[in-house]
């Protein structure tokens, strides 16, 4: 019998990860061990396979390939295409990249940690711009998440979006201050075979215009979540939430939802770039300001029946329709794990392109003081700045362990099984350390919050769930608590 990779999917590896399908549709890869992707390798519709004699777990695989339609029985003269043979890339796998294709914004943002009101990172020219998208097609980087700056202030952004659908680069996420959202944008963008997920600031009813810089500037942000709304476009928010708007959230949170957000982060800003200015530092919430602004608004979330997921600085994340609430500060990890656990699951596959060309692990790494470290990929080429075993991976791949060794305060702290050290970005706006605690997830387990947060929310968790059930899921495809993005 012989059997053919279905056309939706490509035979692809990388560097670190040798065996994999690539899903055109979902832009996804997913990985074999080595004699399942061998079999694999044979459905090609040149080799024969006897299925009979197959050991019972082989039949089960092209059983299961059968199924799910990755596999279907060969016809005559049916081989794969060109596109489907098997590739490996030069690079580390990386299922996505965060790209900044612009310094500069159109708004005069109070807190914007980029400075982009200056446009202080510049913006790459078009040839850059091509350049760096055939680097991403190179590493076989088939995601982009598109930001600025503000992205959709380029001249030439409708080009950009052509040359990355020329190379099956999928826009997942474009990232805006939604004033140039448009039915001509979003015409464009579809004419060119993307429908991307958008994310927009909001920054509290009333308010908005304030922490923007330019008046009108909420009216426009609403007026584009209801256009995304109308056109079918997944939609999420994010909240800078400061002195001037603390009082807004719930009734910012509950308009957003009535506009089609389905989520939203929300937390007080880094002190970087124009939030480092003398005269808005009264404006920063503490630690326990923060906090506090937490502990009070959950019960009120649950109160309105959970109106969108929500995660909240790292104390609290939900999506409505689980059985369970979170706190992404923490990430439990045994002793007997440490070595081979991840420091932060988030960096292993994504990554951040600067409009500089500096390449770093998050997006809020490129304006510390460790930033002079980080590579750049106008001097050096994309396939090298994340092969396996270079410098920027290895950072990336940072183990609980290496956090404790590397650490002092990590070391003998009795917390670190529960928060693996912590978020880098944070730790790195405190210091040029990249391997130092983060201080905002010390302070949450050292001062009590844990139980702070658990009394205020699981009282209110469940009288919400008497309201409305838990929505039944499939067992082998949930996954707690993950998030594809840093609080």
């Amino acid at each position: 019998m012989t059997y053919i990779l279905d056309k939706r999917y490509r035979l692809r590896g990388w560097k670190n990860k040798l065996g994999g399908v690539y899903d055109t549709e979902k832009k996804e890869a997913h990985f074999l061990d080595r004699e399942y992707f061998l079999l694999l390798m044979k459905c090609d519709g040149a080799h024969d396979i006897d299925y009979d004699s197959l050991h019972e777990y082989k039949k089960g695989f092209i059983d299961d390939f059968l199924k799910e339609g990755i596999i279907r029985p060969a016809g005559f003269l049916d081989f794969l295409s060109p596109e489907q043979e098997y590739i490996i890339y030069p690079a580390e796998y990386k299922k996505s990249v965060h790209w900044s294709i612009t310094g500069a914004c159109n708004l005069k943002c109070r807190h914007c940690f980029m400075s982009a009101p200056h446009a202080k990172h510049g913006a790459p020219t078009h040839e850059q711009i091509i350049k760096i998208a055939d680097s991403f097609a190179e590493c076989g980087i088939f995601n982009v998440g598109l930001t600025g700056g503000e992205p959709l202030i380029r001249d030439d952004f409708l080009d950009i979006i052509s040359e990355l659908s020329k190379r099956d680069i999928s826009v997942t996420t474009l990232y805006t201050n939604g004033w140039l959202v448009d039915e001509k944008l979003l015409d464009e963008l579809e004419k060119r075979g993307q429908h991307p997920s958008f994310q927009l600031s909001y920054d509290g009813v009333g308010r908005h215009d304030f922490l923007r810089g330019v008046p009108g500037a909420e009216e426009r942000t609403i007026k584009a979540f209801k256009l995304l709304q109308e056109r079918g476009y997944s939609v999420s928010a994010s909240m800078c939430v400061h002195k001037k708007n603390i009082d807004t959230l719930r009734e910012s949170v509950n308009l957003l939802a009535s506009l089609g957000v389905k989520s939203l982060k929300a937390g007080s800003m880094m002190q970087l770039g124009e939030w480092a200015q003398p005269e808005v530092a009264g404006l920063q919430l503490s630690h326990q300001e923060n906090l506090e602004m937490i502990e009070k608004y959950i019960p009120q979330y649950f109160e309105d029946d959970a109106p969108l997921s929500i995660m909240m600085s790292g104390a609290f994340l939900y999506t409505p329709g689980d059985d369970e609430w979170g706190i992404y500060y923490k990430r439990e990890c045994p002793a007997d794990e440490e070595k081979k656990a991840p420091s932060c699951g988030v960096l292993l596959d994504n990554f951040y392109v600067g409009a500089d060309g500096m390449v770093t692990p998050c997006m809020g790494m490129a304006d510390c003081g460790y930033s002079k470290n980080f590579p750049n990929l106008f001097k050096t080429p994309l396939k090298e700045i994340i092969g396996q075993d270079s410098e920027f991976n290895k950072l990336c791949h940072t183990t609980v362990a290496e956090m404790r060794d590397k650490s002092g305060k990590c070391r003998d702290c009795k917390y670190i099984d529960r928060c693996a050290g912590g978020c880098r970005n944070t730790a790195l706006m405190q210091g040029d350390n990249y391997y130092a605690p983060d201080e905002e997830n010390c302070y949450f387990f050292e001062n009590g919050w844990e139980e702070r947060i658990t009394a205020a929310a699981q009282p209110a968790f469940e009288e919400y769930l008497k309201r409305c059930p838990p929505k039944k899921k499939d067992k082998d495809k949930e996954t707690k608590n993950t998030v594809n993005e840093c609080p």
